[in-house]
């Protein structure tokens, strides 16, 4: 889980906390930049959207609701920045040395970077997993791990108003998903909340 808020004092902690944390070998770096059209696209809704990502969107807003916590609404901006994640994991498996081999939340701080440039978001959260032959109901597969870490659960329940998500299928039946969690506004969550996302 990657949280990432505006506030210069949030920044701060949070580049002291990354610079301790290994990056992966320049061979794997990929500009955030040059894969992502920031096209400043309004909201769209993720009802009906029958895609892998669109069934994965659902089954998310389905456990937030049963959790108390209102819906998300789906952001074209971000499913974007969230689709360009999935593929650099495709792109990069097995060559991630933290928090597993096929996952990894680099990219993050340009990510969020972008939401709040292009699309007025304050604060960002990442979810991130990868599911090797998950079967048919592989949206139900990858809300349980996200369910089964603290961090991605809190990401999944916390007071968020929209949400990116992408998918990606490797050859192989590897699948890997992103999803993004933003707010407009710091004021949704208490100040205990934001700090508790670092």
């Amino acid at each position: 889980m990657k949280t990432h808020h505006s506030t210069r004092l949030f920044g701060l902690l949070a580049a002291a906390a990354l610079a301790s944390c290994a990056s992966p070998p320049d061979s794997t770096r990929m500009p955030v930049s040059a894969t992502i059209r920031p096209d400043t696209a309004a909201p769209v809704s993720g009802r009906g959207d029958r895609s892998s990502s669109g069934r994965l969107f659902d089954a998310v807003n389905a456990y937030r609701l049963s959790q108390g916590a209102q819906a998300v609404q789906r952001h074209a901006g971000l499913d974007r920045l969230a689709q360009a994640h999935c593929e650099y994991l495709r792109q990069n498996r097995g060559t991630f040395s933290l928090y597993g081999k096929n996952v990894s939340h680099f990219g993050f701080d340009g990510r969020a970077m972008m939401a709040r440039e292009h699309y007025q978001m304050s604060s960002v959260s990442e979810n991130v997993a990868a599911a090797n032959h998950p079967g048919s109901d592989s949206s139900a597969v990858i809300v349980q791990l996200w369910k089964n870490s603290r961090d991605h659960h809190k990401n999944m329940t916390d007071d968020w108003t929209y949400s990116g998500m992408g998918i990606v299928v490797d050859s192989d039946g590897m699948i890997f998903a992103t999803q993004l969690f933003a707010t407009k506004n710091n004021s949704q969550m208490t100040l205990r909340d934001r700090m508790n996302s670092f």
